[in-house]
């Protein structure tokens, strides 16, 4: 090979590796295992309950007021209604769903009565008050559809404060 020949296969290697170098040659990724790939809650109709907590719900009946030592005591039954809310509405569906997930009692709206002889005392040395009302729920409830190919519809948010059918006798 004579001179020229070399001078002209360096320069065409030297053009082949710079045409080379500029082509977009894929780098394999390293791969995380600490994410999870996303996927799509399964196809169908879905419905939750969270930030369940239990609460007093006061009834219509006023506060008893006690000063300190003094005995609240039923003398005859007392019955009074105690009214919750549910943001958005009360349909079927909601309606047997927290009655099965939550409290089987549960209701916008429950009467319930103190029973003869209840008492409490108020051993404080402040004034305190007694109420006649309900064991009640609060929480969210969530209801919505997944359609192929992993689209979210029908979506409906509730928050609810619901009465059981269970008196309860609070105070302060």
């Amino acid at each position: 090979m004579n001179k020229r020949n070399k001078v002209v296969a360096v320069i065409t290697s030297i053009l082949l590796s710079a045409s080379m170098a500029s082509l977009s040659i894929p780098a394999q990724a390293e791969q995380n295992t600490d994410v999870a790939p996303m996927s799509c809650p399964e196809i169908g109709h879905h419905q939750s309950v969270s930030n369940k907590g239990r609460i007093f719900m006061a009834g219509s009946l006023p506060k008893n007021w006690l000063s300190p030592g003094g005995t609240y005591t039923v003398t005859k039954a007392k019955t009074t209604t105690v009214t919750g809310s549910v943001t958005g509405g009360v349909d079927a569906e909601f309606s047997s769903y927290v009655k099965a997930h939550v409290q089987s009692s549960l209701s916008t709206s429950q009467t319930v009565s103190e029973s003869q002889g209840w008492s409490w005392t108020n051993t404080s040395n402040t004034t305190k008050w007694v109420q006649l009302g309900a064991a009640g729920y609060e929480f969210d409830y969530t209801r919505y559809d997944v359609v192929s190919p992993c689209n979210v519809v029908n979506q409906k948010y509730k928050h609810a404060k619901m009465p059981t059918n269970q008196p309860w006798l609070y105070h302060n």
